[in-house]
């Protein structure tokens, strides 16, 4: 019998209906099994980032039984590898490893092209770290001279003796010492000149790895950055370590002072890791990544690693990284205000 032309509308439209639905992403229940989950770590290979974002793609895609693939997208100060998350799919495919240079570059950048709050979902920590002052050898021998002579110390006596004398020559001669910088800009560094009187000529980089490059042939003095990044170099006696920068020394350097007890006014600061999905991610789909996320960092071989960088595992809840990433973003801004900080682009 010939099909008229009400049943054949009638069969187009349930047509229609079924293909949409069979278009419609994968739901929460199978993610993540339609594809490979890609981590995006908006800075070049080598860093701290990389470090982190290999670490999370190795442990993550083992709980979740995906592959996550690490897609290193530097430039801008992470600007354009985070972009080009914050505009991909909200379907928890497409990730961003990010750290506190997420929340710092608004202050530096004229003219953002996402919201570093609004336009991310976030998933959770991974983990923390601070910020370590290192010297090229040279210089801070230079800089100490005869100094350490006649002193009869310990280490820690010592280190403190080191630490001063360099702090002292950047107060005796603004702008000669230099300080090797990832970025157009750095806070951990304002922070360090707002709280210490000592002015640096600011040298930026694209990445950690080229700044320690230069930092260790002696084209800049200084650089605060993770042990991470300087561990190898610093095992190799490449550089010296002077300082630490948050508010209580680090269990695995006890000699080496914190910049607050060399005088260093507000200095608490520590870097963190964590991971970020595009705005409008399904929740459903956010607490997979995030139990995910917490198991990950929680696994032998996480913890292993996370302390081999002197990094301690954070991982938390999605909300708790949210308010990381709102008091943060408060904290840069007010920074910005005090120091008169402008953008550099």
């Amino acid at each position: 019998m010939p099909m008229s032309a009400f049943s054949r509308r009638h069969a187009s439209a349930v047509l229609g209906a079924v293909m949409m639905v069979l278009a419609l992403p994968a739901t929460a229940q199978d993610f993540p099994a339609a594809k490979p989950i890609k981590l995006v770590v908006p800075f070049p290979a080598g860093g701290s980032s990389d470090a982190a974002g290999r670490l999370v793609a190795q442990e993550m895609g083992t709980v979740l039984g995906q592959t996550m693939v690490v897609d290193n997208k530097g430039g801008a100060n992470g600007i354009i590898g985070t972009d080009a998350v914050a505009k991909s799919p909200a379907d928890g495919y497409t990730l961003v490893l990010v750290d506190i240079f997420h929340t710092t570059a608004p202050i530096y950048t004229r003219k953002m092209p996402y919201d570093a709050v609004k336009d991310f979902t976030p998933v959770g920590l991974l983990a923390k770290t601070p910020a370590f002052l290192f010297g090229n050898p040279a210089f801070v021998d230079k800089t100490v001279g005869t100094a350490l002579q006649t002193v009869k110390a310990t280490p820690e006596g010592i280190n403190r003796i080191v630490a001063t004398k360099v702090l002292d020559a950047a107060r005796s001669a603004p702008g000669k010492v230099t300080m090797a910088m990832i970025g157009s800009g750095s806070v951990v560094v304002e922070l360090m000149r707002a709280g210490s009187g000592a002015q640096f000529t600011n040298v930026p980089y694209k990445g950690s790895s080229p700044a320690l490059i230069d930092l260790i042939s002696g084209q800049t003095d200084l650089m605060l950055t993770t042990m991470a990044s300087a561990a190898v170099h610093l095992k190799a006696g490449k550089l010296k370590m002077l300082a630490v920068t948050t508010a209580k020394r680090h269990p695995d350097f006890p000699d080496v002072p914190t910049l607050a007890e060399l005088g260093v006014k507000g200095m608490d600061y520590e870097q963190w890791f964590g991971v970020l999905a595009p705005a409008g991610t399904p929740k459903a789909v956010v607490d997979k990544l995030n139990a995910a996320l917490v198991k990950a960092a929680a696994t032998p071989n996480a913890k292993e690693r996370l302390a081999g960088l002197s990094m301690d595992a954070a991982a938390g809840t999605p909300d708790e990284f949210k308010k990381r990433l709102e008091g943060d973003a408060q904290r840069w801004v007010k920074l910005a205000a005090d120091m008169g900080i402008k953008p550099l682009d």
